[in-house]
């Protein structure tokens, strides 16, 4: 055999185990790591967000909780107040009733004169009456604040107070009470009617 042709074969022969070995070897995924990271990326970026918003939500839930809580205390000392109330008329054999009601312009607690005019015509009605009692409620429309419309009620109501002791009614019979926006809708759906003041006197 020529030398030629041996170192052909020889060669050949070389070549083919080379390729035999290659085929019964594992190689690794060049991509496999990477691809992992990324998965790990996907579900540490998604996982977090979701429990960053879980924790949002449970904060916000227990915010609502104290507010509903703080709503329920105010709903039932204003019912403790009206028992009061009922319980005071009771026991004064009341016999006679004279009520009026003067509105407000926005944000403001200051008597308009038809206001001023509403609250003579009471006080002339019951200048000889035996009084026992004057009750004086203020009230506001829900634009702004629970405790800023609390304060502005309270003014409105304050002031018509003064305004009927200024007049003759005895200082004494009189009490304030003020219930801010909580039940203005029980007086009137739009607001200047939620606007307003409630005087009740009682002989």
């Amino acid at each position: 055999m020529e030398v030629g042709k041996m170192k052909k074969i020889l060669i050949a022969g070389i070549a083919g185990s080379i390729v035999l070995a290659g085929c019964g070897v594992k190689t690794e995924d060049p991509c496999k790591d990477s691809k992992a990271a990324f998965s790990k990326y996907l579900i540490d970026k998604c996982y977090g967000d979701y429990m960053k918003q879980i924790e949002i939500n449970k904060e916000n839930i227990a915010n609502l909780d104290k507010r509903v809580s703080a709503l329920e205390s105010d709903v039932d000392s204003l019912r403790r107040e009206h028992e009061e109330i009922r319980a005071e008329i009771e026991k004064l054999k009341i016999t006679g009733k004279e009520q009026v009601r003067v509105y407000f312009d926005s944000n403001k607690f200051t008597l308009r004169d038809d206001a001023k005019a509403t609250l003579d015509e009471l006080i002339d009605a019951v200048r000889d009456k035996d009084i026992k009692k004057v009750i004086v409620v203020g009230y506001a429309d829900p634009r702004g604040t629970r405790g800023y419309n609390f304060e502005l009620s309270m003014k409105r109501a304050q002031n018509v107070a003064a305004y009927l002791i200024k007049n003759g009614i005895p200082v004494e019979k009189v009490r304030i009470a003020s219930y801010g926006e909580e039940l203005a809708n029980l007086i009137g759906e739009r607001h200047p009617e939620q606007r307003a003041v409630d005087v009740i006197v009682l002989y």
